[in-house]
């Protein structure tokens, strides 16, 4: 019985940044934007998400200079854009908690960013409310195992990338795919690719209805097969 749903910060609890930095980057650094470099750099550590980038784009560059390029980008993006929460977080929040999930977010940013942008609403997260994972990544094992010390059916995972799906049916793990918000994104026909069962557009989607339903399939040990 799932107990737990964790959710992306970046993506679901707010709006996604990954995505333009990475693709501002690679175009930056002389790269034709694909599904396969974007599969393989959102929601993975980031030394092999640079050492991926130096290997495909012939980069002269070291591991720590690209991973500095990306932090030099991603400040930038910050300066200049407004952060900003998914529409209707807080109502799927209190939809989550009210009818007895404990939900907390992850991620690879810093806790001091989750207590920036999530204030108003840090009482609906429970424990720390916040699991840093920039060096667990994609990290569902970890935290189910490792951090939580549940079971896998005992977590929902909620994330806007491929990788975070794939490590979830790995492990049997129920997981809901949300759409980025960008054009240029591969990930949620990615996700299609992939057979997700369940995908949604919004966090309004993610309604008592669906929430019951993914609860029964888990229930029944059926939700990967």
């Amino acid at each position: 019985m799932i107990r737990y749903v964790f959710v992306h910060l970046d993506g679901v609890v707010l709006e996604n940044i990954l995505a333009p930095v990475i693709f501002s980057l690679i175009r930056k650094l002389g790269g034709s934007y694909s599904a396969g470099l974007e599969n393989n750099i959102l929601s993975r550590s980031q030394d092999y998400a640079a050492a991926y980038l130096i290997q495909q784009l012939n980069l002269q560059l070291s591991v720590e200079q690209v991973i500095q390029l990306y932090r030099d980008e991603r400040e930038a993006y910050i300066v200049g854009n407004r952060i900003g929460q998914k529409k209707g977080l807080e109502h799927f929040l209190k939809r989550l908690t009210t009818n007895g999930y404990r939900v907390l977010a992850y991620g690879g940013a810093d806790r001091d960013y989750f207590l920036e942008n999530t204030g108003n609403v840090r009482n609906y997260f429970a424990d720390d409310g916040y699991v840093q994972t920039r060096d667990i990544r994609p990290g569902v094992k970890e935290i189910i195992q490792d951090i939580f010390h549940i079971d896998f059916e005992e977590a929902l995972f909620i994330d806007e990338t491929i990788a975070v799906a794939e490590a979830a049916r790995q492990h049997n793990v129920p997981f809901i795919g949300i759409s980025n918000g960008h054009t240029f994104s591969f990930q949620r026909r990615e996700m299609e690719l992939m057979g997700v069962k369940y995908l949604v557009k919004s966090l309004s989607d993610i309604d008592l209805p669906l929430l019951n339903e993914i609860q029964q399939v888990t229930l029944s040990g059926s939700f990967w097969k």
